[in-house]
């Protein structure tokens, strides 16, 4: 019986760009509202402009901040876990016929 320990752990590729997509586009709403709200604070303004170069009261920088967030998140996803994915897989362990254990 194989154990955890030796058993390599794949990632799902497609929750992983659902997961960072949503991250991506409640922390650009976060850091959005608090352009709106506090105008004078820059900090928020500089993750602003990673998506979008729209002014902050135009309807195209809500637009832009959840398609590229989208995009950003989906294009993450399949570097990092096509990625990971295949760091893991050669590096489990084998047995005596190459199978993985």
């Amino acid at each position: 019986m194989n154990s955890p320990a030796k058993t390599a752990a794949f990632l799902n590729v497609v929750a992983l760009g659902w997961g960072l997509s949503a991250a991506l586009v409640v922390l650009f709403v976060i850091c959005l509202a608090i352009a709106l709200i506090l105008p004078g604070w820059g900090a928020s303004h500089n993750w602003i402009g990673l998506f979008s170069t729209a002014p902050l009261t135009s309807a195209r920088v809500w637009v832009d901040g959840v398609v590229f967030s989208v995009a950003f998140g989906w294009l993450a996803a399949i570097v990092f876990g096509y990625a990971y994915n295949a760091i893991a897989r050669a590096s489990s362990p084998k047995n005596e016929s190459g199978n993985l254990l």
